[in-house]
């Protein structure tokens, strides 16, 4: 038997595999030969880029299966011999793969995100009465208060708009991912089999990520961060790395709402969680849970771990920016997906993942050490 798995290369799935293999499971992985490596050379790099080091890489090619494959496939473009062995062979289906954007459309994004969910859980539904289907969502997909801003209006923006609530800013990214979440309740009330949808919030892990490794939020940050910084000219680099006695910062305007908030959590205790809860019984049908930090991180403490990484600048936070400097300019964009729309995790009526799950640790505080670190900020020009 074998846990099936897709989107294995990815920040979150790379790391649900290594714990899979970790615990002693065989783990096929679906996906694509790309960048020019085989499938199987991109699992031992997604793994090695997640810590995994040489005794565990040997144990992982004696466990781990590659089986190219593409999920928009009709069979994820597999021989039916081969998707049908794959099926029967199945002890849980987990399905990690996403396209991932914020800028994306609908229609862009659903053939993965939609259309790949309906061949993964054609696949499931081939594989035996009692395998779980599991899929990773968002948390973003849910509804919950409007807090667009401090006083539930939407946040204006620097050229005079108004930014939409948290209700309405749904991006393409969402609105596939809830229409892949009706795809898993569809297939499971149809065919009365037990599936898990896995809503995390922004994921993030405090441990160094090589440059060519799969990146979180707020790692693309700071690697955007740090290529504005490099293009800067040396003195001006100088100044924003380093603060001098005696001279004033760089004031720069940041474009957000002073009042939002963002629900970060660590992605080892997501994966954690989710493995605690696929090895929780499950009766037929759909269970939802949300893998959250019980804690909202404040948007001005994202804005002060930034200041730490860039001493020599002063950072404020603005709802709108009049008459913006080059600088402001360039950085904002890049901070604009961060600051100017409240990320909470939306778990109003839900039921908090420690009273399903009694035992487990809490996740680390995200705090300003945590977020420095989360967003693995290197500079590789001298100054």
């Amino acid at each position: 038997m074998t846990a099936v798995i897709t989107g294995a290369t990815g920040f979150l799935g790379s790391r649900l595999l290594r714990a899979l293999l970790a615990a002693g499971r065989s783990v096929t992985a679906l996906g694509r030969d790309g960048a020019g490596q085989p499938l199987a050379a991109r699992l031992e790099a997604a793994l090695r880029a997640c810590g995994a080091g040489d005794g565990e890489l040997a144990v992982a090619r004696e466990r781990l299966t590659a089986v190219p494959a593409d999920l928009t496939r009709p069979g994820l473009g597999l021989k039916p011999a081969d998707h049908d062995r794959l099926a029967g062979e199945a002890e849980a289906v987990w399905h990690c793969a996403a396209a991932l954007s914020l800028i994306g459309t609908e229609e862009t994004l659903a053939p993965v995100n939609v259309t790949g969910t309906r061949r993964l859980a054609e696949l499931a539904g081939r594989s035996p009465a009692h395998v779980p289907l599991l899929y990773f969502s968002t948390a973003y997909v849910a509804t919950g208060p409007d807090t667009g801003s401090a006083n539930g209006q939407p946040v204006p923006s620097g050229n005079g708009q108004r930014l939409p609530s948290a209700l309405e800013a749904v991006t393409g990214y969402e609105r596939t991912k809830r229409r892949a979440e009706a795809v898993v309740r569809d297939w499971a009330a149809s065919r009365q089999r037990p599936a898990l949808i896995l809503r995390p919030s922004l994921l993030a892990t405090d441990r160094p990520l090589p440059p060519d490794a799969a990146q979180q939020p707020l790692s693309v940050l700071g690697t955007g961060l740090a290529r504005l910084i490099g293009q800067a000219p040396p003195l001006l680099r100088r100044g924003i790395l380093h603060r001098r006695p005696g001279l004033p910062r760089i004031r720069l305007r940041l474009l957000g709402d002073p009042a939002a908030h963002m629900n970060i959590v660590p992605v080892e205790y997501a994966v954690d969680a989710a493995l605690r809860l696929a090895a929780l019984p499950h009766p037929p049908g759909v269970a939802t849970y949300h893998l959250v930090h019980p804690v909202e991180t404040p948007a001005p403490l994202l804005v002060a771990a930034v200041n730490e990484l860039v001493p020599g600048v002063e950072l404020v936070l603005r709802p709108a920016v009049d008459r913006p400097n080059l600088i402001e300019q360039q950085i904002n964009p890049i901070l604009a997906n961060f600051l100017r729309r409240d990320w909470r995790s939306r778990t109003d009526g839900h039921t908090p993942l420690h009273e399903v799950l009694p035992g487990p640790a809490a996740p680390a505080p995200v705090d300003i050490a945590y977020l420095r670190a989360a967003m693995n900020f290197r500079m590789s020009h001298t100054v």
